[in-house]
Formats: structure tokens, C-alpha cells, sequence
């Protein structure tokens, strides 16, 4: 792309001024590396971008603006006030008439929701249209043939045209919202006439609260016939369940002692208890004969504790004592010794005999145990075949307990659903009624005009970003940076003469307007000589000044002015850069646009010969074609008529590269006028036969997809370096440049 040139030329060390400065300014040396430009998304820089953006388009923004609040202040004036009261309704929660179990409502949030969608129900909506005659109220203009009341042969869910428009109405009017934060519910329902507001809304609370009472009433009263009936059902069963109970309980012998324990219970458990403990004795009995089989019998606590076993076997151990000091003294043999001898024995024999008692009766006791154990064993499985029997007396029993259970429930039921029909409360009431508002409840006009003009401002602003996103245009040199890249722009301002005319003029097809009588252009197009003090003379200069610089040392010999269409005022810059340059050294300005040349014109002097008639080979010699001009020394011109058919053919001839080089030795500066890059070739063809180029495009014409499509085409044939980018015809007195705004002021239009 050209903006390549630009960062090869930031790359030699060249600074390239913008031209934005009204007079010019040395810049021989650079004195530091060229800055980045901001972008105008950066921060520092949004406000003042927004600023311009609502400047730049303020005209449409105050228009839309202006519409927006004068539709509003219309609509508002013309609106009918509006009242709106609001009744509020208390909702308890709900009895338990109907409930067996308990209360059935476990969600209170639902039931209230409930509640508010009936307040919105077309069943009330009916209720009240009709008790109010409300059908009078909404009829509509087409319904003036419909009755007024309900004829006889219509059922009460049917409705008439005029209540099913009145219907329709009154859903539009009435409001109803729940508190989530309470148990009230709000009503509220809108009209022009504040009494009738106020009336509904009551109308709306007191019928809703009555038809809820008799819904509720009604349904109890359902409820007790048909719990009366269940009861006579109930009663029969629960008579014929305990006279079945009776003669059961008669006919096995069992009487109950409490609601949980009977006879047979008791006899049962007894049987057990005397079972268990039969087989604790046997087991303890059984344990002591096993141990005296397996060893001495002392080991038994019976034997070792018996008081007889206890004498008789001290009795034994004194005589054993006798009898061994017997025999140690006297001898076996002596009379004493067997007396003792014979009293051991009886007494051995004694204790035996004893143990042996003991052991007998521990026999016995075990055999008895055992016995008692086999008999109470035996009770058990005896009573136990009674089992189904008391089975089918416990299922009995259950029955008659059920019966009579559901019974004395029915019967709770019903006494309380007949003390509620009786009841008149409700768990609805009125807490707050609707008055008779004073102030309308809408429009609120002051409101409702602020919230216009603060839409219709905001609205405007953002219109104008809108605009502005979607306006391709180039107006200022930000422009021009932010979108295309070229660093280096120069603004040339539009020309304003003593009568408030802008220069230079153009028709509407964009070519220059001419001076009646002669043909040539219409003043202004000359700024350096016409109005040399002028803006946008300084302009000039600046351009002049930036061109020189660019290549310091070696500034640029030839130069390209283009543009991408016509009417951009390429013409006029040419112009005007040649008289800048003739006025520091030789110069020749070529018009080579041989489809519509207008050099000649500007200057006053004739089109032919000229560059047509060189190109063509008509004339050989660059004397012929040269035409110096009288009020500008050192300018020589080569003019070129318009409507030539092989103007592309010549421009990109070999004799057009022999004139540029012979030009250059004859010139110091040579300028170049072309025709317009993007419907023709001329220019492309130009481009890498001089040494920069000239970018010429007018503000508020040129869009930012022309320029780039330009550029690319210059970089596709590898153009010479874009020197400077000319933004032409640039109002100073619009909000984009307000910043020169004090120079516009000291350089003041020309009087003529």
C-alpha cells in the first residue's frame, strides 16, 4: 500500500509536516522522530471526538429532537386523565372444613397466587359488570342496536355483544398484583371519571370477597349432606362390626382386660413365665449331676454345705486321729486299737450314707424339673392351636376400632361443617378501600415532558453517532489520519467572496463555472494571485513549504496532483502549487488530463497547441506547445483541449515520458494536472514518472472508500510516494474546525 511510502520516508529521518498550519513553518531539520497519531477511540481523546460528532451533525440531531418533543408534549396535552384507586384485600389463610387430615393448603403462596388470578377471573369480571350495569358504560359505537339487559332466554354464562365488549374492557382497566412480601392483594381499575374508578374498584374487593363467601358456603353445605349420608353407611358397619366382636368374643371364652391386654394374653404370658423358669431349674439341676459324675461328689455346695455332712466328717477325722496314736502305742492287736477301728467305719459308713441322701435328692429335684418343664411345655402348644382364633378376634376387634374411629370423625366433620355454614366470617376482607382520588393518577404531563426531552436528547446524540457510523465522508484531517493512514494532510479552507459567495465555483456537473463573454474560469481559482493574503493562499504556501521538505536536500523535481473523481478541485491545487513553485524558481505546469483540460482556462490563454497535438506527433518541438504566462513569472504552461477519443493511448505514450524527462532539464519544478485516478488510467499511468504525488479530496464529497480504492490502485502499478494529502474546500465556520476559528477570524474574506 502507499502508506508504505510514508514509513520509508519516517524511516530516512525526513519529518513531514501536516500542513495544517495557516502559515508556514521551517522545518529544515528534523528535530525529533515523528509521533505516532492517536487514534480517536483512545481515551484521552473520546470526549473531544464525541464532541465533534454531535457538533457535525447537530442540525439532524436538534431535528429529531425538536420532532420527538413535540410528539410528546402533543400526546401528553391531548391524553384524558386517568384515575386509578387501589383497594387492598387482606387473605387469611384458609379454614379446614374439608380437610381429614389437617389443613390441605401446605403451600400459602400458591393459595394466596391463587386468590389474585381469581380476582382476574371473567366469572367476576361478569358478576360486577352486571351488578353495576357496566355494559352501559363500555358499549361501543357499533353496539348501540344491542340490548341493554340480558334476555330471558340466554343461560347466565351466556353473555350479550354488549357484555362481552364490556368484558373486554374491563380486563384492559383492571390491575390486581400481590404483595410477596404480605398477604394482601391489590385491586385497582382505571377510568376517566374518578367516582366510577373508585366505585368499581370497591365493587370489584366486595364481590370478589361475597362470591368467595358463598362458594365456600356452598361447598359446606355439599359437603355435610354428603358426609351425612356417609355417616348412616358408617354406623350400620360399625353397629354390625361390634355385635360380630361380642358374640366372637362370647363364643372363645376372652374377656379384655384394658384396650391392650385380654385374658388369653395374661394366660399366655403366665404359661410362659412358669415354662422359663421350669428349664432354668432343670438346667441348673442337670449341671450339678454332670459334675458329680466327672468327680467327688464334695465338690457339690449341697454336700460340702450339709451341717450332718460337716459333723460327721469332724467326727471321723477325730477318731482317725485316735486310731493312729492308738496304734503307734499299742499295736494293731490291742482292744483299743479295734474300738477305734470299728467307731471309723461306722462313722465312714454314716457319712455316706448321708451324701448319698444328698445325691438322691438332687436326682429327684432334677427329675421333677424336667417333668414340670415337659408340662408347661406342653400348656404352651395347647394354647397355642387357640392362636387363629384369637387372630381372627384381633382382626375383629381392629374392624369394630376402625369403624368406630372414621364414625366419631364423620361425625366431628359434620358438626363443625354445620357451625361453619352457619358462620358468617370469611378469610377475606377489605383492609383498605378505594377512594375518590383528586389528583389524576396519569398523565403525569411535567413528567412525562421531562422523560420527552431527555429521550428526545439523548435520542438525538445518539443519532448523530448513528449518522456518523454510517457517513463514509471525509471532513478533517482526523478523518483523513484515522481512516486512511496518511499522516501528512493539508487543508485548504473554502473560499468565501465580499458577497458571501464560495469560491471557486463549480456547476453541477463539477466543472468550474466560466466568466460569461470569454470562457474563462470565474475568479478565485488563483488564490496566490487573486487573494494573496487570503487563507487559503497561506494554505497554498503551506502545501508549497510541506512539498519541499519532504525529501530535504533533494526535494522533489515533478510533481502528480490527482484526485479519485471529478470536482474534487484537483485543478485548482495545481494551479495554484505552480505559482507557489514559479515564485522560487522555474516552473511548468502540464495539464494532462486531454479529456477535460481546464489549465488553460484558468490562465486565460488558448488551448491549442498543446499537449494533445505533441503526443499526437502534430508537432515535434516542446517551444510550440510551452505558453509562458504574463502574470506569473517563471510559469510556462502546456495546455491541452478537451475531448480527445485516444487520450489514454497518448498519456501512456513514449513521447509523454520524453516530454517529462525533457521538462526536467529545462525546469526546476515541474507540476503535473491529471485526469481523475479511479474512471480512468491517465493518472495510474503518470504516477511512476515523476518523483511524489499529490492527493487532492474534497471534504464533505470524498468518501473514505474512494481514497482507498485509489491508493490501492496507485500501489498496484508502483506509484510514486504520496507526498501530501490535500483536503479541499474545508468550511472553517463548521463544528470541525473550531479550532481555527481564531485564525479565520484574523484572516479575513477579501472585500472586493
Amino acid at each position: 500500500m502507499v502508506s508504505k511510502n510514508f514509513e520509508l520516508l519516517r524511516q530516512a529521518g525526513i519529518s513531514l509536516g501536516t500542513g495544517e498550519a495557516l502559515s508556514p513553518q521551517r522545518r529544515d531539520v528534523p528535530s525529533e522522530p515523528l509521533r505516532a497519531i492517536p487514534k480517536r477511540d483512545e481515551k484521552n481523546n473520546e470526549w473531544i471526538w464525541a464532541l465533534q460528532v454531535v457538533r457535525k451533525h447537530w442540525r439532524l440531531s436538534a431535528l429529531f429532537a425538536a420532532v420527538v418533543i413535540i410528539t410528546v408534549v402533543t400526546i401528553t396535552l391531548s391524553m384524558k386523565p386517568v384515575y386509578e384507586p387501589v383497594a387492598r384485600i387482606e387473605v387469611d389463610p384458609p379454614g379446614e372444613v374439608f380437610s381429614l387430615d389437617g389443613n390441605s393448603n401446605a403451600n400459602d403462596s400458591e393459595y394466596l397466587e391463587t386468590q389474585a388470578q381469581n380476582l382476574k377471573s371473567d366469572k367476576l369480571a361478569v358478576d360486577v359488570i352486571r351488578r353495576l350495569h357496566l355494559n352501559q358504560q363500555f358499549r361501543t359505537a357499533d353496539s348501540s342496536s344491542d340490548k341493554q339487559t340480558q334476555p330471558a332466554n340466554l343461560a347466565p354464562y351466556q353473555l350479550t355483544d354488549a357484555e362481552n365488549d364490556a368484558l373486554h374492557s374491563f380486563r384492559a382497566h383492571l390491575t390486581v398484583t400481590r404483595d410477596t412480601a404480605s398477604r394482601l392483594i391489590s385491586v385497582s381499575f382505571w377510568s376517566n371519571d374518578p367516582k366510577m374508578a373508585a366505585l368499581v374498584t370497591n365493587t370489584v374487593a366486595e364481590t370478589f370477597i361475597e362470591d368467595t363467601y358463598k362458594e365456600r358456603h356452598d361447598a359446606i353445605v355439599r359437603s355435610s349432606e354428603w358426609l351425612s349420608r356417609q355417616l348412616d353407611d358408617i354406623r350400620g358397619r360399625m353397629e354390625d362390626s361390634n355385635r360380630v366382636l361380642a358374640e366372637f368374643q362370647k363364643s372363645i371364652g376372652v374377656a379384655d382386660i384394658d384396650d391392650n391386654k385380654s385374658t388369653f394374653t395374661e394366660h399366655i404370658g403366665e404359661l410362659n413365665q412358669q415354662l422359663t423358669q421350669a428349664q432354668a431349674d432343670r438346667i441348673q439341676l442337670e449341671a450339678l449331676l454332670k459334675s458329680v459324675k466327672a468327680g467327688n461328689p464334695d465338690v457339690l455346695p449341697e454336700i460340702r454345705n450339709n451341717p450332718v455332712v460337716q459333723q460327721l466328717s469332724t467326727r471321723l477325722a477325730e477318731v482317725r486321729s485316735q486310731l493312729a496314736q492308738a496304734q503307734v502305742v499299742y499295736g494293731v492287736n490291742h482292744p483299743k486299737v479295734k474300738e477305734l477301728q470299728s467307731q471309723a467305719n461306722e462313722l465312714q459308713a454314716q457319712l455316706d450314707g448321708q451324701k448319698a441322701a444328698v445325691l438322691g435328692s438332687i436326682r429327684s429335684s432334677y427329675s421333677a424339673a424336667r417333668a414340670r418343664e415337659q408340662l408347661m411345655d406342653s400348656q404352651i402348644k395347647d394354647a397355642g392351636n387357640q392362636l387363629s382364633a384369637m387372630a381372627r378376634y384381633n382382626a375383629l376387634k381392629h374392624e369394630a376400632q376402625a369403624n368406630s374411629d372414621l364414625y366419631n370423625s364423620l361425625y366431628a366433620k359434620v358438626k363443625e361443617a354445620g357451625i361453619a355454614a352457619a358462620s358468617k366470617s370469611s378469610n377475606l376482607r377489605v383492609v383498605d378501600e378505594a377512594r375518590v382520588l383528586d389528583v389524576p393518577t396519569r398523565p403525569a404531563r411535567l413528567r412525562n415532558i421531562l422523560i420527552g426531552i431527555v429521550a428526545a436528547l439523548l435520542g438525538g446524540i445518539g443519532l448523530a453517532f448513528v449518522r456518523e457510523q454510517f457517513d463514509s465522508r471525509i471532513f478533517t484531517a482526523e478523518d483523513v489520519r484515522n481512516w486512511i493512514g496518511a499522516p501528512n494532510v493539508a487543508i485548504i479552507p473554502l473560499f468565501f467572496s465580499s458577497n458571501g459567495a464560495r469560491l471557486p465555483a463549480t456547476n453541477g456537473n463539477g466543472q468550474f463555472k466560466t466568466t460569461p463573454g470569454n470562457g474563462k474560469l470565474a475568479p478565485g481559482v488563483q488564490f496566490l494571485l487573486d487573494y494573496p493574503h487570503s487563507p487559503e493562499a497561506e494554505a497554498l504556501r503551506s502545501l508549497y513549504t510541506s512539498v519541499m521538505l519532504s525529501r530535504p536536500g533533494n526535494p522533489p523535481q515533478t510533481v502528480l496532483v490527482v484526485s479519485s473523481f471529478p470536482g474534487e478541485g484537483k485543478t485548482t491545487v495545481a494551479v495554484n502549487l505552480a505559482i507557489a513553485m514559479a515564485q522560487h524558481g522555474t516552473t511548468c505546469l502540464v495539464d494532462a488530463d486531454l479529456r477535460r483540460g481546464r489549465v488553460a482556462a484558468a490562465f486565460g490563454i488558448p488551448s491549442n497547441p498543446g499537449l494533445t497535438e505533441f503526443l499526437n506527433g502534430a508537432t515535434s518541438s516542446t517551444e510550440s506547445v510551452l505558453t509562458a504566462v504574463s502574470t506569473v513569472p517563471n510559469l510556462s504552461v502546456i495546455p491541452a483541449h478537451a475531448g480527445d477519443i485516444k487520450a489514454g493511448q497518448l498519456v501512456c505514450s513514449e513521447r509523454m515520458q520524453m516530454l517529462i524527462n525533457e521538462l526536467r532539464e529545462r525546469f526546476q519544478y515541474v507540476v503535473i494536472d491529471s485526469a481523475p485516478l479511479l474512471p480512468f488510467a491517465d493518472g495510474r499511468a503518470l504516477s511512476n514518472l515523476v518523483d511524489g504525488l499529490i492527493f487532492v479530496g474534497r471534504a464533505g464529497m470524498t468518501t473514505r472508500q474512494v481514497v482507498l480504492r485509489s491508493m490501492a490502485l496507485l500501489d498496484e502499478v508502483h506509484a510514486a510516494p504520496i507526498l501530501e494529502f490535500v483536503l479541499n474546500a474545508a468550511n472553517l465556520n463548521s463544528p470541525e474546525y473550531r479550532y481555527y476559528q481564531y485564525a479565520y477570524e484574523y484572516y479575513q474574506p477579501v472585500k472586493h
